[in-house]
């Protein structure tokens, strides 16, 4: 070989050891919302929120830390309260649930219960995320509309007469734990 391709190998070889330095960039099918992602690290999350709330887009929510808040006034009919914060799996965002509720929801408002609210919320995850979502009906949750989109799940269902649930979740590491979980109930496996 001579010095020029072993200088070029040499420059491709610490290029990729380059790029294997820095994170991965989350890909299109990672992003949630406001920044956040799948796989995002716990203090990444926890930095990115600090500065959602100097922006003012963002409040701690009711709950003390495990709850964020952010307010949406122009985007459905009526001001909106959307909830969240993660589930973390090795410091890592495995899955964000949210909740969404009208802010002028009661007992007595009917027009402000989840069923008419899950109707906007769809409506706007299909301009965000695809307009591909599927209907099932599960036994116990009532209409659940999906999207998987490479690893992220997107679940989008009514959770009680005030709360319309969405769950976003990593695949990859929902299989590797029900893999995990299931090797646990092995009666030969021991735990390290």
């Amino acid at each position: 070989m001579n010095s020029l391709k072993k200088y070029l190998v040499f420059l491709i070889l610490v290029g990729m050891s380059a790029c294997q330095m820095f994170e991965k960039k989350p890909s299109e099918n990672d992003q949630l919302f406001f920044g956040f992602y799948l796989g995002m690290k716990q203090q990444d999350f926890f930095d990115h929120c600090t500065e959602l709330n100097k922006q003012q887009i963002i409040t701690q929510g009711p709950g003390g830390t495990t709850s964020v808040e952010h307010r949406i006034k122009d985007k459905f009919s009526t001001e909106v309260s959307m909830r969240f914060f993660p589930t973390f799996i090795d410091y890592e965002i495995f899955e964000m649930p949210v909740t969404y509720s009208y802010i002028a929801w009661a007992p007595w408002n009917r027009q402000y219960w989840a069923e008419h609210l899950l109707e906007e919320v769809l409506e706007d995850y299909k301009k965000v995320y695809g307009d591909d979502f599927k209907l099932i009906n599960h036994p116990t949750q009532g209409k659940v509309y999906y999207k998987i989109d490479g690893k992220r799940r997107i679940n989008l269902f009514v959770k009680d007469e005030q709360f319309v649930q969405a769950v976003f979740t990593d695949l990859k590491v929902e299989e590797r734990l029900k893999a995990e979980y299931q090797k646990s109930k092995t009666p030969d496996y021991h735990p390290n």
